[in-house]
């Protein structure tokens, strides 16, 4: 399998604005990192719309199931919940992605 080409080699611009935004904030930068995820999303065919991954360390190992998001959301109200907070509620959101103009939460972590 070819290595894919990511990171500031192939995608110069979106980089350098990362970089002026951990300059920015240095001590919110020391708690988050940039990490491909590409190669899980295309290997697992996963969709971040109805998809979260949970995991939970065993050992040295750190395990994550994605699971559909309608399994983590009971929303009993019928509707107008705002799925993020339902989401992030009671769980440790520790990854998220942009899509388009969202922000969602795509890891819980236990």
């Amino acid at each position: 399998m070819p290595v894919p080409k990511v990171g500031p080699k192939a995608d110069p611009e979106f980089f350098k604005e990362i970089e002026a935004v951990f300059k920015k904030h240095p001590d919110a930068a020391k708690k988050y990192s940039i990490r491909f995820i590409g190669g899980e999303i295309a290997a697992l065919k996963l969709d971040f719309d109805k998809t979260v991954g949970v995991s939970r360390l065993e050992g040295k190992q750190l395990v994550t199931e994605f699971v559909d998001r309608g399994t983590l959301i009971k929303d009993k109200s019928g509707g107008g919940v705002d799925e993020e907070e339902v989401l992030e509620a009671d769980r440790f959101c520790c990854e998220w992605v942009t899509t388009g103009t969202r922000t969602r939460c795509v890891k819980i972590c236990s």
